[in-house]
Order: structure tokens, then sequence, then C-alpha cells
């Protein structure tokens, strides 16, 4: 396995990784930032969670991209590099997942307020 190969590997992961990264950065993120908002109001959340919802998606696009560019692979692959494009397909479902659940977090913030422990 050469250097490329490896990293070329990696981007049919992104989407799958990124998502769950970023929805669990945000999650907690979001836990941390409730208490200092109830006491001033702070758009940090709101930034956090933007920023987030983006790296769901660019692990998204990086996964599509690998599925586009490993199409023809396929047929001159003498494993057939299947299991890599389910990843990739994966990786994009995943990432647009992740993405929509951080939507629906931030949504929830926005509108539910923090001080009501």
């Amino acid at each position: 396995m050469t250097a490329a190969d490896g990293h070329s590997r990696l981007l049919y992961w992104a989407g799958v990784a990124l998502g769950p990264i970023a929805w669990g950065i945000n999650l907690q993120g979001v836990y941390v930032l409730a208490h200092f908002s109830c006491e001033q109001i702070r758009i940090s959340g709101a930034i956090m969670s933007a920023a987030l919802a983006i790296v769901a998606l660019a692990g998204t696009v990086i996964s599509a991209r690998a599925v586009r560019r490993g199409a023809g692979a396929e047929w001159a692959d003498a494993r057939g590099g299947g299991p890599r494009t389910f990843m990739a397909w994966l990786g994009v479902g995943s990432g647009v997942l992740f993405a929509l659940v951080i939507a629906n977090q931030f949504a929830a913030s926005l509108m539910i307020s923090p001080c009501l422990r």
C-alpha cells in the first residue's frame, strides 16, 4: 500500500468520521455554553453550531468527490472497489444526516431558553 493509496482511502471515510465527530463536539459544546448563555446572551453557540454543520457537510462533499473520482477505478481494480464505494456513499448519507441533526439542535437552542432548568 502506497502513501497515495492510503490517502485516497481516507477520503472515502471522511463523511463517516467527520459527521459524528462534529455532532459530538456540538452536543457537548451546547451543554457547556448553556450555563453561560443563561447569565448573558451570547451567540457563540450559534456560531459553533453553524461551523460544525459546515464541517459535517464538508465530510459529505469529500466522500461524494471520492465516489465520483473512484467510479472508473471500480472496473480497473481487480478486487472490485465495491466496499470503498459503499463506504463513500455511507459517508455521504452520514454527513448529511449529522448536518441535519446539528441544524435541529441549533434550532432548538434558538427557541428554548437555556435558563429553563
